[in-house]
């Protein structure tokens, strides 16, 4: 039988791997639309993908055992550095003279903001709310957040290929790294041990425990570097308009 247990498992791993795999091709689309050649672009999404799998591979490993766990007798700082790792990686990659190339082009805001789209996830917080493993302050707002920048991130990507919407594109970035603080704070003052400033029933230790780890881990920092480059390629000033349609 079909458990709700299974159900949370399904939605957080298929979440987190739609990030990923919505970011490795647009990424990929974004380095064709810079010019750089397939051959390049292929390099460029492949690379994300393998870091991010390694990763992925990783985080799942130490949170299997219980590395990121929040506890009443221990401040653990570790879920802050799960976090804070792949971010670090990530945008000491962006670096990299070719992926710089494709990151600053400007048919690259379209492509930087897609991915967001599959923030339609957060409705797994729900789901760990109805199982009573999430406290309704910290469910409702991550996921009416993340549903609600997903829905946003269409609307914009519309209006970048339309040919207009750069002010949106500052405010959707705002309001998405905005987003991630809230649900951060709360986690982490909600959570078991000597930080804990809101006591709230149940606690937020479940973000700190399979499946939901893998959401704050691995699909978060990817999430939060790309509004972070959507941000740094404001700057550019050419038109988007020759941005091909990514089916």
């Amino acid at each position: 039988m079909f458990s709700a247990s299974s159900l949370l498992w399904l939605l957080a791993v298929l979440g987190t791997v739609a990030v990923a795999s919505a970011t490795t091709l647009s990424l990929h689309a974004a380095a064709l639309a810079a010019g750089t050649g397939r051959r390049a672009a292929r390099s460029v999404a492949l690379g994300f993908a393998l870091v991010w799998v390694a990763w992925a591979v990783l985080t799942t490993g130490l949170a299997a055992a219980e590395v990121y766990r929040f506890r009443d007798d221990a401040v653990k700082p570790w879920l802050a550095v799960g976090f804070a790792v792949p971010v670090l990686i990530l945008l000491a990659l962006s670096r990299v003279p070719v992926v710089a190339r494709v990151l600053t082009h400007p048919a690259a805001r379209v492509h930087l903001i897609r991915p967001h789209e599959v923030r339609i996830m957060g409705v797994v917080f729900l789901l760990g709310l109805a199982m009573s493993d999430l406290p309704p302050l910290f469910a409702w707002p991550a996921a009416l957040g993340d549903i609600a920048i997903s829905w946003s991130a269409a609307r914009v990507v519309r209006r970048l290929r339309a040919g207009g919407a750069d002010q949106n594109v500052l405010w959707f970035n705002i309001f998405g790294i905005a987003d991630f603080v809230v649900a951060f704070a709360i986690g982490i003052l909600a959570a078991p041990g000597g930080t804990r400033v809101l006591h709230l029933t149940p606690s937020t230790e479940h973000i700190s425990m399979l499946p939901l780890v893998l959401v704050p881990t691995a699909a978060v920092p990817v999430l939060f570097v790309l509004h972070v480059l959507s941000m740094a390629n404001a700057r550019a000033t050419e038109p988007i308009s020759a941005a091909p349609a990514v089916a």
